[in-house]
């Protein structure tokens, strides 16, 4: 079963999937492409996240908080204060899934937030909220 955003929406055309654990990043990227959107880049640290994103860029970055080495909490902070990277899309994909979390990790500078385990068809609506055109007009 395959499905494509709606036309009045944007998709990235680059994505960054940051998370510490192979199994969740392979289940993600299986959800990516089944909802054709493009393969991501891997990484697998917060600091392997931020050096990714800085050189290349991508209009989405998912991300678990519970990273080695940066969290993704302090990636984020770091991202929205470089100018290159200020824009970019950041969704929490995470198991950080207590009551406050959600608002702690927009607040935080994350557009969006799945609490693990999620759906599939959580995942797209969520990229359809984040990339749709009522986004913010930052988004190129």
């Amino acid at each position: 079963m395959e499905t494509r955003p709606k036309e009045n929406e944007r998709q990235p055309k680059s994505i960054l999937l940051a998370d510490a654990n192979a199994d969740c990043r392979e289940l993600l990227c299986l959800y990516l492409k089944l909802l054709n959107y493009p393969t991501p880049t891997e990484a697998v640290d917060g600091e392997d996240t931020v050096r990714k994103a800085l050189a290349e860029k991508p209009d989405l970055i998912i991300m678990e908080i519970f990273l080695p080495k940066k969290n993704g909490l302090q990636v984020a902070a770091h991202l929205r204060a470089n100018p290159l990277t200020r824009n970019t899309r950041i969704v929490a994909a995470t198991a950080m899934a207590l009551p406050d979390d959600r608002e702690r990790c927009l607040a935080s500078g994350f557009d969006g937030y799945l609490a693990k385990p999620f759906t599939m068809r959580e995942l797209e609506k969520l990229l359809q909220t984040v990339f749709s055109s009522n986004a913010s007009p930052d988004f190129p």
